[in-house]
Protein backbone atom coordinates (compact mmCIF):
# COMPACT_ATOMS: atom_id res chain seq x y z
CA UNK A 1 0.00 0.00 0.00
CA UNK A 2 1.36 3.43 -0.90
CA UNK A 3 1.24 6.50 1.30
CA UNK A 4 -1.87 8.64 1.13
CA UNK A 5 -1.74 12.32 0.27
CA UNK A 6 -2.63 13.00 3.90
CA UNK A 7 0.43 10.99 5.06
CA UNK A 8 2.73 12.82 2.69
CA UNK A 9 1.38 16.27 3.47
CA UNK A 10 1.70 15.66 7.22
CA UNK A 11 5.30 14.55 6.68
CA UNK A 12 6.07 17.67 4.64
CA UNK A 13 4.46 19.85 7.34
CA UNK A 14 6.66 18.34 10.05
CA UNK A 15 10.03 18.02 8.34
CA UNK A 16 11.96 20.23 10.76
CA UNK A 17 11.58 23.02 13.29
CA UNK A 18 10.26 26.33 11.99
CA UNK A 19 13.18 28.43 10.79
CA UNK A 20 13.68 31.59 12.82
CA UNK A 21 16.44 32.82 10.50
CA UNK A 22 16.36 32.76 6.69
CA UNK A 23 18.66 30.40 4.81
CA UNK A 24 18.46 32.25 1.49
CA UNK A 25 21.91 33.23 0.25
CA UNK A 26 23.72 30.88 2.66
CA UNK A 27 26.18 28.15 1.82
CA UNK A 28 24.63 25.13 3.52
CA UNK A 29 26.00 21.71 4.39
CA UNK A 30 24.20 18.68 5.84
CA UNK A 31 26.24 15.74 7.19
CA UNK A 32 24.52 12.51 8.21
CA UNK A 33 25.83 9.48 10.06
CA UNK A 34 23.99 6.59 11.65
CA UNK A 35 24.26 3.53 13.89
CA UNK A 36 27.08 4.64 16.15
CA UNK A 37 25.85 2.14 18.79
CA UNK A 38 27.64 3.52 21.82
CA UNK A 39 27.16 1.01 24.63
CA UNK A 40 28.28 0.59 28.24
CA UNK A 41 30.83 -2.01 26.99
CA UNK A 42 29.57 -4.69 29.41
CA UNK A 43 29.06 -7.18 26.58
CA UNK A 44 31.66 -5.75 24.23
CA UNK A 45 32.36 -2.51 22.43
CA UNK A 46 29.91 -2.11 19.55
CA UNK A 47 31.14 1.23 18.13
CA UNK A 48 34.17 2.36 16.17
CA UNK A 49 37.49 3.08 17.85
CA UNK A 50 37.91 6.46 19.48
CA UNK A 51 40.66 7.58 17.09
CA UNK A 52 38.09 7.55 14.25
CA UNK A 53 36.06 10.34 15.88
CA UNK A 54 38.94 12.80 16.15
CA UNK A 55 39.48 12.40 12.40
CA UNK A 56 35.76 12.62 11.66
CA UNK A 57 35.22 15.90 13.51
CA UNK A 58 38.46 17.37 12.13
CA UNK A 59 37.16 16.66 8.62
CA UNK A 60 33.87 18.43 9.42
CA UNK A 61 35.69 21.56 10.55
CA UNK A 62 38.03 21.43 7.54
CA UNK A 63 35.16 21.00 5.05
CA UNK A 64 33.22 23.90 6.55
CA UNK A 65 36.26 26.14 6.30
CA UNK A 66 37.25 25.07 2.78
CA UNK A 67 33.71 25.32 1.40
CA UNK A 68 32.92 28.55 3.29
CA UNK A 69 29.86 26.93 4.89
CA UNK A 70 27.54 29.36 6.66
CA UNK A 71 25.19 26.75 8.16
CA UNK A 72 25.89 23.11 9.04
CA UNK A 73 23.17 20.60 9.96
CA UNK A 74 24.58 17.45 11.54
CA UNK A 75 22.10 14.55 11.50
CA UNK A 76 22.70 11.65 13.90
CA UNK A 77 20.35 9.19 12.25
CA UNK A 78 19.30 6.83 15.04
CA UNK A 79 20.93 4.11 17.16
CA UNK A 80 23.47 6.62 18.40
CA UNK A 81 23.33 5.00 21.83
CA UNK A 82 22.42 1.36 22.30
CA UNK A 83 20.31 0.61 25.36
CA UNK A 84 19.79 -3.08 24.51
CA UNK A 85 23.28 -4.53 24.25
CA UNK A 86 24.18 -4.53 27.92
CA UNK A 87 24.76 -7.05 30.70
CA UNK A 88 22.84 -4.76 33.06
CA UNK A 89 19.52 -6.34 32.03
CA UNK A 90 20.59 -9.89 32.86
CA UNK A 91 22.37 -8.75 36.03
CA UNK A 92 19.14 -7.25 37.39
CA UNK A 93 16.88 -9.97 35.99
CA UNK A 94 14.76 -7.59 33.96
CA UNK A 95 14.59 -7.26 30.19
CA UNK A 96 13.94 -4.39 27.77
CA UNK A 97 10.33 -5.39 27.11
CA UNK A 98 9.47 -5.57 30.85
CA UNK A 99 8.80 -1.87 31.14
CA UNK A 100 6.37 -2.16 34.05
CA UNK A 101 9.00 -3.53 36.43
CA UNK A 102 10.47 -0.92 38.82
CA UNK A 103 14.01 -2.09 37.96
CA UNK A 104 13.50 -1.16 34.30
CA UNK A 105 14.21 2.56 34.63
CA UNK A 106 17.09 1.83 37.03
CA UNK A 107 18.70 -0.30 34.33
CA UNK A 108 18.25 2.48 31.77
CA UNK A 109 19.88 5.03 34.06
CA UNK A 110 22.77 2.74 34.90
CA UNK A 111 23.44 2.03 31.22
CA UNK A 112 23.20 5.70 30.22
CA UNK A 113 25.48 6.80 33.07
CA UNK A 114 28.17 4.43 31.85
CA UNK A 115 27.72 5.58 28.23
CA UNK A 116 28.22 9.15 29.44
CA UNK A 117 31.38 8.14 31.32
CA UNK A 118 32.87 6.29 28.35
CA UNK A 119 31.84 8.48 25.43
CA UNK A 120 31.09 11.98 26.80
CA UNK A 121 33.29 12.55 29.84
CA UNK A 122 36.22 10.87 28.11
CA UNK A 123 38.18 13.53 26.18
CA UNK A 124 38.47 11.23 23.14
CA UNK A 125 34.81 10.22 23.18
CA UNK A 126 32.38 11.03 20.38
CA UNK A 127 30.07 13.18 22.51
CA UNK A 128 32.99 15.16 23.90
CA UNK A 129 34.03 15.99 20.33
CA UNK A 130 30.41 16.85 19.50
CA UNK A 131 30.14 19.32 22.37
CA UNK A 132 33.38 21.02 21.29
CA UNK A 133 32.33 21.26 17.66
CA UNK A 134 30.70 24.74 17.84
CA UNK A 135 34.02 26.23 18.98
CA UNK A 136 35.86 24.48 16.16
CA UNK A 137 33.50 25.77 13.46
CA UNK A 138 34.10 29.47 14.18
CA UNK A 139 31.99 31.23 11.48
CA UNK A 140 29.62 28.33 10.77
CA UNK A 141 26.23 28.10 12.44
CA UNK A 142 25.59 24.58 13.76
CA UNK A 143 22.35 22.63 14.17
CA UNK A 144 22.45 19.08 15.59
CA UNK A 145 19.43 16.81 15.01
CA UNK A 146 19.30 13.34 16.55
CA UNK A 147 16.68 10.98 15.11
CA UNK A 148 15.09 7.92 16.70
CA UNK A 149 16.50 4.47 15.97
CA UNK A 150 15.41 1.05 17.14
CA UNK A 151 18.15 0.49 19.74
CA UNK A 152 17.67 3.78 21.60
CA UNK A 153 13.86 3.92 21.81
CA UNK A 154 13.78 2.65 25.42
CA UNK A 155 14.97 6.06 26.64
CA UNK A 156 11.56 7.48 25.70
CA UNK A 157 10.10 5.56 28.63
CA UNK A 158 12.11 7.46 31.25
CA UNK A 159 12.42 11.28 31.14
CA UNK A 160 15.40 11.14 33.55
CA UNK A 161 17.41 8.97 31.13
CA UNK A 162 16.35 11.05 28.13
CA UNK A 163 17.29 14.24 29.96
CA UNK A 164 20.72 12.76 30.70
CA UNK A 165 21.10 11.98 26.99
CA UNK A 166 20.28 15.54 25.96
CA UNK A 167 22.37 17.25 28.64
CA UNK A 168 25.42 15.00 28.83
CA UNK A 169 25.74 13.70 25.27
CA UNK A 170 24.02 15.67 22.53
CA UNK A 171 25.00 19.14 21.38
CA UNK A 172 21.85 21.08 22.39
CA UNK A 173 21.19 20.79 26.13
CA UNK A 174 17.61 20.49 27.27
CA UNK A 175 17.48 24.02 28.69
CA UNK A 176 18.63 25.40 25.33
CA UNK A 177 16.09 23.61 23.14
CA UNK A 178 14.13 26.15 21.18
CA UNK A 179 10.37 26.52 21.37
CA UNK A 180 10.30 25.71 17.66
CA UNK A 181 12.05 22.37 18.26
CA UNK A 182 9.60 21.46 21.02
CA UNK A 183 6.64 22.38 18.81
CA UNK A 184 8.06 20.34 15.94
CA UNK A 185 8.43 17.12 17.96
CA UNK A 186 5.03 17.55 19.62
CA UNK A 187 3.35 18.05 16.25
CA UNK A 188 5.13 15.06 14.71
CA UNK A 189 4.25 12.50 17.40
CA UNK A 190 1.02 13.78 18.95
CA UNK A 191 -0.42 16.35 16.51
CA UNK A 192 -0.01 18.81 19.38
CA UNK A 193 2.57 21.57 19.24
CA UNK A 194 2.11 22.18 22.97
CA UNK A 195 2.79 18.59 24.03
CA UNK A 196 6.44 19.34 24.93
CA UNK A 197 6.02 23.12 25.35
CA UNK A 198 6.67 22.99 29.11
CA UNK A 199 10.37 23.73 29.63
CA UNK A 200 10.53 20.92 32.20
CA UNK A 201 9.27 18.32 29.74
CA UNK A 202 11.75 16.22 27.74
CA UNK A 203 10.95 16.03 24.00
CA UNK A 204 11.28 12.69 22.23
CA UNK A 205 13.82 12.35 19.44
CA UNK A 206 12.23 13.11 16.03
CA UNK A 207 11.49 10.23 13.66
CA UNK A 208 12.55 11.97 10.42
CA UNK A 209 14.03 15.18 9.05
CA UNK A 210 14.05 16.74 5.61
CA UNK A 211 15.01 19.89 3.74
CA UNK A 212 13.65 20.80 0.30
CA UNK A 213 16.47 23.25 -0.38
CA UNK A 214 19.01 20.48 0.24
CA UNK A 215 16.66 18.03 -1.56
CA UNK A 216 17.20 15.37 1.12
CA UNK A 217 14.87 13.37 3.35
CA UNK A 218 16.32 11.24 6.17
CA UNK A 219 14.90 8.65 8.55
CA UNK A 220 16.48 5.67 10.31
CA UNK A 221 14.87 2.93 8.21
CA UNK A 222 13.27 0.64 10.81
CA UNK A 223 9.85 1.48 9.36
CA UNK A 224 10.58 -1.06 6.59
CA UNK A 225 11.96 -3.81 8.84
CA UNK A 226 9.32 -6.25 10.10
CA UNK A 227 11.73 -7.56 12.78
CA UNK A 228 12.31 -4.12 14.25
CA UNK A 229 8.86 -2.58 14.15
CA UNK A 230 5.67 -3.79 15.78
CA UNK A 231 2.57 -4.62 13.74
CA UNK A 232 -0.81 -3.40 15.06
CA UNK A 233 -4.27 -4.68 14.22
CA UNK A 234 -7.16 -2.21 14.03
CA UNK A 235 -9.26 -1.82 17.16
CA UNK A 236 -10.59 0.55 19.83
CA UNK A 237 -11.09 3.27 17.21
CA UNK A 238 -7.40 3.06 16.26
CA UNK A 239 -6.02 2.08 12.85
CA UNK A 240 -3.79 -0.91 12.22
CA UNK A 241 -0.38 -0.97 10.56
CA UNK A 242 2.39 -3.35 9.48
CA UNK A 243 5.51 -2.87 7.37
CA UNK A 244 3.61 -3.92 4.27
CA UNK A 245 1.48 -0.77 4.61
CA UNK A 246 4.49 1.45 3.96
CA UNK A 247 5.01 5.05 5.05
CA UNK A 248 1.82 6.04 6.92
CA UNK A 249 2.67 9.14 8.96
CA UNK A 250 -0.97 9.90 9.82
CA UNK A 251 -1.57 6.37 11.10
CA UNK A 252 1.65 6.46 13.15
CA UNK A 253 0.62 9.76 14.67
CA UNK A 254 -2.75 8.32 15.69
CA UNK A 255 -0.85 5.42 17.30
CA UNK A 256 1.65 7.85 18.90
CA UNK A 257 4.32 5.98 16.91
CA UNK A 258 3.81 2.83 19.00
CA UNK A 259 5.10 0.54 16.16
CA UNK A 260 8.54 2.08 16.73
CA UNK A 261 8.34 2.94 20.44
CA UNK A 262 7.12 -0.39 21.84
CA UNK A 263 9.41 -3.39 22.25
CA UNK A 264 9.64 -5.80 19.31
CA UNK A 265 11.40 -9.02 18.41
CA UNK A 266 14.52 -8.04 16.50
CA UNK A 267 16.13 -5.33 18.60
CA UNK A 268 14.76 -6.41 21.97
CA UNK A 269 14.27 -10.15 22.33
CA UNK A 270 17.11 -11.35 20.10
CA UNK A 271 19.67 -8.85 21.38
CA UNK A 272 18.54 -9.47 24.96
CA UNK A 273 19.14 -13.19 24.61
CA UNK A 274 22.64 -12.74 23.17
CA UNK A 275 23.59 -10.25 25.90
CA UNK A 276 22.31 -12.68 28.53
CA UNK A 277 24.45 -15.50 27.14
CA UNK A 278 27.59 -13.34 27.06
CA UNK A 279 27.00 -12.10 30.63
CA UNK A 280 26.31 -15.55 32.09
CA UNK A 281 29.19 -17.19 30.25
CA UNK A 282 31.69 -14.55 31.37
CA UNK A 283 30.54 -14.97 34.98
CA UNK A 284 31.41 -18.65 34.81
CA UNK A 285 34.71 -17.93 33.09
CA UNK A 286 35.64 -15.57 35.91
CA UNK A 287 35.90 -18.63 38.15
CA UNK A 288 38.59 -20.10 35.90
CA UNK A 289 42.32 -19.46 36.18
CA UNK A 290 42.74 -15.93 34.75
CA UNK A 291 46.25 -16.80 33.54
CA UNK A 292 44.89 -19.33 31.10
CA UNK A 293 45.40 -17.91 27.62
CA UNK A 294 42.25 -19.61 26.41
CA UNK A 295 40.10 -17.93 29.08
CA UNK A 296 41.04 -14.41 27.97
CA UNK A 297 40.70 -15.43 24.32
CA UNK A 298 37.20 -16.84 24.83
CA UNK A 299 36.16 -13.67 26.71
CA UNK A 300 37.31 -11.53 23.80
CA UNK A 301 35.38 -13.71 21.36
CA UNK A 302 32.26 -13.42 23.53
CA UNK A 303 32.58 -9.63 23.52
CA UNK A 304 32.71 -9.67 19.73
CA UNK A 305 29.70 -11.91 19.11
CA UNK A 306 27.25 -9.15 18.24
CA UNK A 307 29.53 -7.95 15.46
CA UNK A 308 28.73 -10.96 13.28
CA UNK A 309 26.02 -10.82 10.65
CA UNK A 310 23.75 -12.70 10.53
CA UNK A 311 23.30 -13.73 14.18
CA UNK A 312 23.59 -17.39 13.20
CA UNK A 313 27.23 -16.62 12.27
CA UNK A 314 27.88 -15.62 15.90
CA UNK A 315 26.45 -18.91 17.15
CA UNK A 316 28.53 -20.75 14.56
CA UNK A 317 31.68 -18.98 15.74
CA UNK A 318 31.28 -19.80 19.42
CA UNK A 319 30.36 -23.41 18.61
CA UNK A 320 33.44 -23.56 16.40
CA UNK A 321 35.49 -22.71 19.49
CA UNK A 322 34.00 -25.64 21.38
CA UNK A 323 35.31 -27.99 18.69
CA UNK A 324 38.84 -26.59 18.98
CA UNK A 325 41.01 -29.00 20.99
CA UNK A 326 42.96 -26.16 22.63
CA UNK A 327 39.76 -24.85 24.21
CA UNK A 328 39.70 -27.80 26.60
CA UNK A 329 36.79 -29.81 27.91
CA UNK A 330 36.12 -27.58 30.92
CA UNK A 331 35.81 -24.37 28.89
CA UNK A 332 33.84 -26.19 26.21
CA UNK A 333 31.33 -27.43 28.77
CA UNK A 334 30.89 -23.91 30.19
CA UNK A 335 30.20 -22.42 26.75
CA UNK A 336 27.86 -25.15 25.59
CA UNK A 337 25.94 -25.41 28.87
CA UNK A 338 25.43 -21.65 29.13
CA UNK A 339 24.40 -21.39 25.50
CA UNK A 340 21.92 -24.19 26.00
CA UNK A 341 20.54 -22.67 29.21
CA UNK A 342 20.20 -19.26 27.54
CA UNK A 343 18.41 -20.84 24.59
CA UNK A 344 15.94 -22.55 26.95
CA UNK A 345 15.45 -19.27 28.84
CA UNK A 346 14.89 -17.38 25.57
CA UNK A 347 12.26 -19.85 24.42
CA UNK A 348 10.56 -19.75 27.82
CA UNK A 349 9.89 -16.01 27.59
CA UNK A 350 6.31 -15.39 26.57
CA UNK A 351 7.42 -12.24 24.76
CA UNK A 352 9.64 -14.29 22.45
CA UNK A 353 6.48 -15.91 21.12
CA UNK A 354 4.08 -12.97 21.32
CA UNK A 355 6.45 -10.67 19.39
CA UNK A 356 6.88 -13.19 16.55
CA UNK A 357 4.72 -13.82 13.49
CA UNK A 358 2.41 -16.85 13.54
CA UNK A 359 4.64 -19.18 11.53
CA UNK A 360 7.61 -18.52 13.83
CA UNK A 361 5.51 -18.88 16.98
CA UNK A 362 4.64 -22.39 15.85
CA UNK A 363 8.31 -23.22 15.28
CA UNK A 364 9.24 -21.85 18.71
CA UNK A 365 6.53 -23.90 20.41
CA UNK A 366 7.85 -27.04 18.75
CA UNK A 367 11.38 -26.10 19.87
CA UNK A 368 10.15 -25.62 23.43
CA UNK A 369 8.69 -29.11 23.54
CA UNK A 370 11.73 -30.64 21.85
CA UNK A 371 14.16 -29.06 24.33
CA UNK A 372 12.00 -30.08 27.27
CA UNK A 373 11.90 -33.71 26.10
CA UNK A 374 15.58 -34.01 25.18
CA UNK A 375 16.95 -31.86 28.03
CA UNK A 376 17.23 -34.74 30.55
CA UNK A 377 19.35 -36.66 28.02
CA UNK A 378 22.10 -33.96 28.26
CA UNK A 379 22.64 -34.01 24.51
CA UNK A 380 23.69 -30.37 24.57
CA UNK A 381 26.16 -30.61 21.72
CA UNK A 382 23.73 -32.28 19.34
CA UNK A 383 20.97 -29.87 20.33
CA UNK A 384 23.12 -26.78 19.85
CA UNK A 385 24.36 -27.81 16.42
CA UNK A 386 20.78 -28.49 15.39
CA UNK A 387 19.89 -25.00 16.63
CA UNK A 388 22.74 -23.61 14.55
CA UNK A 389 21.29 -25.34 11.49
CA UNK A 390 17.80 -24.07 12.26
CA UNK A 391 19.11 -20.49 12.58
CA UNK A 392 20.87 -20.81 9.24
CA UNK A 393 17.68 -22.15 7.64
CA UNK A 394 15.69 -19.31 9.24
CA UNK A 395 18.05 -16.73 7.69
CA UNK A 396 17.53 -18.29 4.26
CA UNK A 397 13.74 -18.38 4.64
CA UNK A 398 13.69 -14.79 5.88
CA UNK A 399 15.71 -13.67 2.87
CA UNK A 400 13.26 -15.41 0.56
CA UNK A 401 10.27 -13.85 2.33
CA UNK A 402 11.82 -10.41 2.00
CA UNK A 403 12.24 -10.94 -1.74
CA UNK A 404 8.64 -12.07 -2.11
CA UNK A 405 7.16 -9.70 0.47
CA UNK A 406 5.49 -6.28 0.16
CA UNK A 407 7.35 -3.61 -1.74
CA UNK A 408 8.09 -1.48 1.31
CA UNK A 409 9.90 -4.20 3.26
CA UNK A 410 13.50 -3.64 4.29
CA UNK A 411 16.19 -5.60 2.48
CA UNK A 412 19.84 -5.80 3.43
CA UNK A 413 20.96 -5.87 -0.20
CA UNK A 414 19.60 -2.40 -0.81
CA UNK A 415 16.43 -1.01 -2.30
CA UNK A 416 14.88 -2.29 -5.49
CA UNK A 417 13.07 0.03 -7.87
CA UNK A 418 9.84 -1.27 -6.35
CA UNK A 419 11.14 -0.25 -2.92
CA UNK A 420 12.07 3.22 -4.10
CA UNK A 421 8.63 3.91 -5.50
CA UNK A 422 6.98 3.64 -2.06
CA UNK A 423 9.50 5.84 -0.23
CA UNK A 424 7.98 9.21 0.68
CA UNK A 425 10.92 11.02 -0.93
CA UNK A 426 9.97 9.76 -4.36
CA UNK A 427 6.24 10.44 -4.16
CA UNK A 428 4.95 13.17 -6.42
CA UNK A 429 4.09 15.54 -3.57
CA UNK A 430 7.72 15.44 -2.40
CA UNK A 431 9.12 15.63 -5.91
CA UNK A 432 7.17 18.83 -6.50
CA UNK A 433 9.10 20.35 -3.58
CA UNK A 434 12.42 19.38 -5.17
CA UNK A 435 13.35 16.28 -3.16
CA UNK A 436 15.77 13.92 -4.89
CA UNK A 437 17.73 12.09 -2.18
CA UNK A 438 16.47 9.53 0.37
CA UNK A 439 18.87 8.71 3.22
CA UNK A 440 18.67 5.88 5.77
CA UNK A 441 20.74 4.06 8.33
CA UNK A 442 19.84 0.80 10.10
CA UNK A 443 21.45 -1.76 7.77
CA UNK A 444 25.11 -1.46 8.92
CA UNK A 445 25.96 -1.95 5.24
CA UNK A 446 26.87 0.90 2.85
CA UNK A 447 24.29 0.88 0.06
CA UNK A 448 23.33 3.07 -2.85
CA UNK A 449 20.74 2.84 -5.61
CA UNK A 450 20.10 5.19 -8.51
CA UNK A 451 16.75 5.43 -10.27
CA UNK A 452 14.98 7.34 -12.99
CA UNK A 453 11.51 7.99 -11.60
CA UNK A 454 8.91 9.67 -13.75
CA UNK A 455 7.54 12.83 -12.22
CA UNK A 456 3.82 13.11 -13.00
CA UNK A 457 3.61 16.90 -12.89
CA UNK A 458 2.77 18.39 -16.27
CA UNK A 459 5.84 19.16 -18.31
CA UNK A 460 8.26 18.02 -15.61
CA UNK A 461 11.26 16.15 -17.02
CA UNK A 462 12.55 12.82 -15.71
CA UNK A 463 15.37 13.28 -13.24
CA UNK A 464 17.92 11.24 -11.35
CA UNK A 465 17.03 10.06 -7.86
CA UNK A 466 19.19 8.39 -5.25
CA UNK A 467 18.65 6.11 -2.27
CA UNK A 468 21.71 6.10 -0.04
CA UNK A 469 22.35 4.17 3.16
CA UNK A 470 25.03 5.29 5.60
CA UNK A 471 24.22 2.95 8.50
CA UNK A 472 27.75 1.62 8.86
CA UNK A 473 29.47 3.32 11.77
CA UNK A 474 30.46 0.24 13.73
CA UNK A 475 33.08 -2.47 13.62
CA UNK A 476 32.23 -5.81 12.10
CA UNK A 477 33.81 -9.25 12.03
CA UNK A 478 34.47 -10.56 8.56
CA UNK A 479 35.74 -13.94 7.39
CA UNK A 480 39.15 -14.17 5.78
CA UNK A 481 39.45 -15.91 2.42
CA UNK A 482 40.95 -19.15 3.72
CA UNK A 483 39.94 -19.37 7.38
CA UNK A 484 39.70 -17.21 10.46
CA UNK A 485 38.24 -13.79 11.14
CA UNK A 486 39.23 -10.16 11.26
CA UNK A 487 37.60 -7.11 12.82
CA UNK A 488 37.20 -4.21 10.42
CA UNK A 489 35.83 -0.75 11.06
CA UNK A 490 33.40 0.49 8.42
CA UNK A 491 32.13 4.04 8.35
CA UNK A 492 30.10 6.10 5.92
CA UNK A 493 28.92 9.67 6.23
CA UNK A 494 26.77 11.55 3.74
CA UNK A 495 27.62 15.15 2.82
CA UNK A 496 25.00 17.30 1.06
CA UNK A 497 26.38 20.68 0.02
CA UNK A 498 24.46 23.60 -1.46
CA UNK A 499 26.75 26.52 -2.28
CA UNK A 500 25.37 29.81 -3.53
CA UNK A 501 28.44 32.02 -3.03
CA UNK A 502 32.20 31.68 -3.42
CA UNK A 503 34.10 29.46 -5.79
CA UNK A 504 32.28 26.66 -7.62
CA UNK A 505 28.71 27.37 -6.41
CA UNK A 506 26.12 24.66 -6.95
CA UNK A 507 24.49 21.60 -5.42
CA UNK A 508 26.23 18.27 -4.92
CA UNK A 509 26.38 15.40 -2.49
CA UNK A 510 29.06 12.86 -1.73
CA UNK A 511 29.98 10.23 0.83
CA UNK A 512 33.08 9.79 2.93
CA UNK A 513 33.76 6.09 3.37
CA UNK A 514 36.23 5.05 6.03
CA UNK A 515 37.66 1.54 6.35
CA UNK A 516 39.97 1.04 9.30
CA UNK A 517 42.09 -1.73 10.77
CA UNK A 518 44.42 -1.59 13.78
CA UNK A 519 46.54 -3.72 16.10
CA UNK A 520 43.87 -3.34 18.76
CA UNK A 521 41.18 -4.58 16.40
CA UNK A 522 43.37 -7.55 15.44
CA UNK A 523 43.53 -8.90 19.00
CA UNK A 524 41.02 -11.54 18.00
Amino acid sequence: MTSTQEDLQLTLDTLQPTKTRPTTGLNRLCISISDLHFTDNTVGNQSSEEIVWAEFFADIASTCKTQQVDELTLILDGDVVDMIRSAVWAKHGVYPWERDKPEFVLCLREIMAEIVSLHATNADGFFNHLQRLPDDLKNTRLEVITLLGNHDKEIFTDPVTLRMYYDECLGPKLANLSAEYRQWVGKMYFDDEQHFADRNSVPWLPFYWGDAELRVFITHGQWRDRENSLAFTPGSNLPGWSTGDGWRAKVWQQLHYAPFIEACFGDTVAAGALSTFIYRCKLKLNDQDPDQANVSRIKRILDELDLYRPTSAAIARILQETRDKKTGNELRDIIENELYETLCLWLSWDYTLSSSPAWRRLAFRVARVWLMVTGPLHMFRVQLHLVRGVLWLYDQVQTLLDLLGPSSVYREDGASFKNLQVFPTFQDLFLQQGFRLHGEGHTHIPLQTEADIKHTADGAPSRNFTYINFGTWRDQLVSKEKKGYRRRGVGRSLYVLNKVTGQQPGYRFFVNDNLSWSDNMDRL
